[in-house]
């Protein structure tokens, strides 16, 4: 199986719901900003790295989690799942795919930062910003991995697109 999880820049959200997917951040509490800045591709990824999937590694089940950054296309997604699909109607694909949303995790706070440190390379102002959000919003992307978790299980469909919106 292999998890997809997808928001605007690639590099916050989805980095963290990697990290929780992966048992690298413990679920269970707030993470340090430690734990959150050393996070794979947590705040790395810029414009050109949009609409490239990055591996993060394999859970504990052995399946892959990658995530990738749509930035403003309404359509990479929709498009990834349209190619999926057809690959696997191709039986050129044989895994069960999960697509999912960050993007309703993210908070006003995470926003700004975003947009100060990887637009305006304004570090010292974003980066707290950014690293105030993801503490703010854990349990919110926690909840999104779960989420996502218990549907790719109960699922029979071998490919689903989450949106996550409440």
């Amino acid at each position: 199986m292999i998890f997809i999880y997808n928001d605007f820049g690639g590099t916050h959200t989805t980095a963290m719901a990697a990290a929780y997917h992966l048992k690298k951040l413990d679920e269970n509490r707030e993470p340090t900003t430690d734990e959150i800045l050393h996070s794979h591709n947590y705040n790395k990824l810029t414009y050109k790295d949009r609409g490239k999937l990055y591996f993060h590694g394999l859970d504990e089940e052995g399946n892959k989690v990658y995530t990738v950054g749509r930035g403003r296309s309404k359509i990479l997604v929709p498009g990834l799942y349209n190619l999926i699909e057809m690959l696997q109607k191709e039986n050129v694909l044989h895994e069960k795919i999960i697509l999912s949303n960050t993007s309703p995790t993210v908070p006003f706070s995470m926003t700004i930062g975003g947009l100060l440190s990887r637009w305006l390379k304004i570090d010292f102002i974003g980066v707290p910003l950014l690293v105030f959000g993801s503490k703010q919003t854990y349990k919110n992307i926690v909840q999104v991995v779960h989420t996502t978790k218990n549907t790719a299980k109960n699922s029979t469909e071998k490919l689903v697109m989450l949106d996550n919106k409440n």
